[in-house]
């Protein structure tokens, strides 16, 4: 026995030194493959054995560790390209360097792609729907936020508010992290980010346990344009409209060795004039009047977008990432409107005019460093730290003026306020591959500290401005966060199953200085997520999710200190706010077809701690609209989707989604509240390739029509909407350019309208925005732009197990 210890003691090092690498770079062309899947296969007789393999770096190199020593195998494969086999491949310990392997784009691979238009316009993943909009002309010369509005599922307000599928707080994420800036100033930034800089946006209606669960309606995922061809490459675009806005942006991406570098200038002047009329009967008073409005209005957003990242490889399987952000916006508003209030019977009262002035200006930074370790195929570290900060600051000014008759006037006022925002956080993902199964585990650590002055006058009788204390406040409010997740899953065939766990601690303070206030709340929840599809075929999949998620209430829905922008619509803050869960349950199937996909997918949402919005009226008239919490909320739906593509030259869109939203509760303010509404809408995204009509380049038309049907809230009624945009664009230069012409809102129809109806207060409402526009837009591509790199390094796919590979 001793002699047998021995001598595998002896040979123990032997058979240790008779393992090798195999090594060596994918490239399409001259160019490299990242990503790319590296398979070691040792031949048996008829059967073959997977002995290891890797995934390319984004130089395109791969390195498969720990061969032993025998002849092997090597296939390399990349989606849309046909494999490359080296056979009869020798270890015999030490490197084993293959050189080049040079895939070619599979052609039966790239017509089925055209056939079911995956690398178009919609893609179809486990966990989300994938919209291409890099190339929507409608969108040229535009924003972020006109990007969205074209999106199936998704609304954007007159705000800029977007909400997914009738859920408000839907979590917006900028290349799978959280945008730079939250809350009310996210409307802003999604103003300031220009469309040519949008490569794609991902619908997540449930995200997995991975992504943080803010927001009730799911996770939107903007992609940016990042190139990663190596030498210099960039494009370059400048417009302006009708109304006297401009716009422009450059991107320009360098690569060389292992620096991955890109860089994004952004420069908008956006004006928009606006328009509203509003009628309402005072039933609260003895001798009823009525109160005719009409305004308009003309805002001007100016803003710039800076956005900076460097990538270093330190090695093959370690890569530095870094990310710099800054942005600064300004603007100033101005609304001028009539009111006549008369009696019933219609004799006029008297008669008075309003102007309101805003005028702000905002900056923000979003610094990341974050570094990606590849221990090997499906094995992943990723540590990220991030710190933010922005400031807003807002001066207004109200003034009223008596055109007719005899009334009380308000006050002249004016007011300046300053808000700050610094947040920090510290992300880490680990990912493991275990046979058939991919593990995900990581932590999140959030802290932020927001703080809020507002410094408010009133004109005296001899009118000079004195200090108003009754709507002078300051407050700050401080939130941590802090998380745990683990989730698994895999494929097995046609059969994919993912589940998740993510376990959050909150604890926020509320500190209102002014009055001496403090309000505290902290709590512990968890999330938990699933995830289940089914493909019979390679054109059928079945789907079914569940995701558990939260919203946090914002710091405006917190300050009870009143907001006096309109006197007789007032909006306040409820401190005692709670944050509201909601369970999302969705099924679905997506079929394939010769011209393109159809989905179809029901879905269900139960809310509880419900917010909402509320309007009460006080003994003088005055509406004071606040939040409340309900106890809870049901929506439940369906969604057609359908991409068609080069059907007779037409390629697009188009959805129908049905849904009904029953509400039930009790508030403080007006007791027992129930509501049950219906409504439907659809949308459509059509671009029709028309061909080189002038002998300069292709010509293409695109159309984005919108419409969502009227539905009964808690209080009022919201009266339908529509809005359609056109555009022509035509490429030059062989493709390298292109002039695009807007047609935006030829209709003039965008806008809202509502009617509350209430025993004590009868009101109608409508705004318009925006208005009939025409816009030019001329773009420009310089360098090597042969491809676009889908996702920035350690860039967190939020579940994606499947690999974020498309059907």
């Amino acid at each position: 026995m001793l002699r047998l210890l021995v001598l595998l003691a002896l040979l123990a090092p032997a058979a240790a030194a008779q393992t090798g690498a195999v090594t060596g770079r994918v490239l399409d062309g001259d160019l490299p493959l990242p990503t790319a899947t590296v398979a070691v296969w040792q031949i048996a007789g008829p059967d073959s054995t997977l002995v290891g393999g890797a995934t390319t770096t984004l130089d395109g190199d791969f390195r498969v560790e720990g061969v032993p020593a025998g002849t092997y195998d090597v296939v390399a494969s990349f989606v849309g390209y046909d494999p490359a086999r080296q056979r009869g491949v020798a270890v015999v310990g030490g490197e084993t360097d293959l050189g080049a392997i040079r895939l070619v784009p599979s052609a039966a691979a790239l017509g089925e792609v055209r056939v079911t238009a995956g690398r178009t316009q919609v893609q179809t993943r486990i966990d989300r729907t994938v919209y291409a909009t890099a190339d929507d002309p409608v969108s040229d010369g535009g924003s972020a936020t006109d990007v969205l509005a074209t999106l199936p599922s998704v609304d954007v307000d007159v705000d800029g508010n977007v909400s997914l599928r009738g859920a408000g707080n839907v979590a917006v994420f900028v290349n799978g992290r959280p945008a730079p800036v939250q809350g009310d100033f996210l409307a802003s930034y999604l103003a300031s980010l220009p469309a040519g800089s949008v490569e794609r946006v991902e619908i997540i209606p449930n995200p997995s346990a991975a992504f943080e669960p803010d927001g009730v309606g799911g996770v939107i995922n903007i992609v940016l344009k990042q190139n990663t061809d190596r030498g210099v490459g960039g494009t370059v675009s400048a417009g302006t409209d009708s109304n006297g806005g401009l716009d422009g942006t450059a991107a320009v991406t360098y690569g060389k060795g292992p620096w991955s570098l890109a860089a994004t200038v952004g420069l908008r002047d956006d004006v928009r004039p606006g328009s509203g009329d509003g009628f309402r009967i005072n039933r609260y008073d003895t001798d009823p009047t009525t109160r005719t409005e009409e305004e308009a209005g003309d805002r001007t957003r100016t803003s710039a977008l800076v956005n900076l990242s460097a990538d270093y490889a330190l090695s093959r399987a370690t890569t530095l990432t870094s990310q710099l952000q800054l942005g600064t916006r300004a603007g100033d508003e101005t609304e001028i409107g009539q009111t006549l209030v008369q009696g019933l019977d219609g004799a006029p009262v008297f008669g008075f005019g309003r102007e309101v002035t805003e005028v702000d200006d905002g900056r923000s930074l979003d610094a990341r460093l974050g570094l990606v370790h590849q221990f090997g195929e499906g094995h992943r570290l990723t540590v990220e730290g991030r710190a933010e900060a922005s400031q807003e600051t807002e001066d207004s000014a109200y003034l009223e003026t008596l055109l007719d008759g005899a009334g009380d006037l308000t006050p002249a006022r004016r007011s300046s306020q300053d808000d700050s925002d610094r947040e920090a956080s510290v992300q880490i993902d680990y990912t493991r591959a275990l046979g058939t199964l991919r593990l995900d585990a990581g932590y999140k650590g959030d802290w932020q500290a927001l703080g809020s002055t507002l410094a408010a006058e009133t004109a005296g009788a001899d009118g000079v401005f004195v200090t108003d204390l009754d709507q002078s406040n300051t407050f700050d409010f401080d939130q941590s966060v802090q998380a745990l997740y683990v989730q698994a899953g895999g494929e097995w065939g046609g059969l994919g199953a993912q589940v998740g766990l993510r376990a959050e601690q909150a604890t926020t303070t509320f500190d209102l200085l002014t009055s001496d206030e403090t309000y505290e709340n902290d709590y512990a929840s968890l999330f938990p997520s699933a995830f289940l599809s089914f493909a019979p075929s390679d054109a059928t999949t079945f789907k079914a999710s569940y995701s558990r998620r939260v919203n946090r209430p914002r710091t405006r829905a917190l300050n009870p200190f009143p907001s006096f922008d309109d006197p007789l619509n007032i909006r306040q803050g409820n401190p005692a706010l709670q944050p509201e869960y909601v369970s999302s349950f969705e099924a679905g199937v997506t079929q394939f077809v010769p011209w393109g996909s159809v989905s179809l997918t029901p879905y269900y949402r139960h809310t509880t701690n419900v917010i909402r919005r509320f309007l009460t009226i006080r003994d003088d008239g005055v509406t004071v609209r606040t939040f409340e919490n309900l106890d809870t909320s049901d929506s439940y739906g369906v969604e057609l989707v359908s991409s068609f593509e080069d059907v007779g030259g037409l390629s697009g869109y188009a959805s129908l989604e049905g849904f009904r939203l029953k509400t039930d509760g009790t508030t403080t303010s007006t007791g027992d509240v129930a509501s049950d509404g219906f409504s439907w809408g659809g949308r459509l995204n059509a671009t029709y390739d028309l061909g080189d009509r002038l002998g300069l380049g292709g010509l293409a038309l695109q159309t984005t029509a919108r419409y969502s049907a009227p539905i009964e809230t808690e209080q009022a009624r919201i009266d339908s909407r529509v809005s359609v945009d056109l555009a022509l664009r035509q490429k030059l230069l062989d493709d390298r350019a292109s002039l695009t012409v807007q047609l935006r809102d030829p209709f003039n129809q965008s806008g809202f309208a509502y009617t509350l109806d209430q025993p004590e207060l009868f009101q109608e409402l409508s705004r318009t925005w925006g208005g009939r526009q025409v816009g030019v837009t001329l773009s420009y591509t310089f360098g090597q732009q042969a491809r676009t790199r889908d996702r920035d390094p350690g860039e967190r796919d939020g579940g994606d197990f499947d690999g974020g590979d498309e059907f």
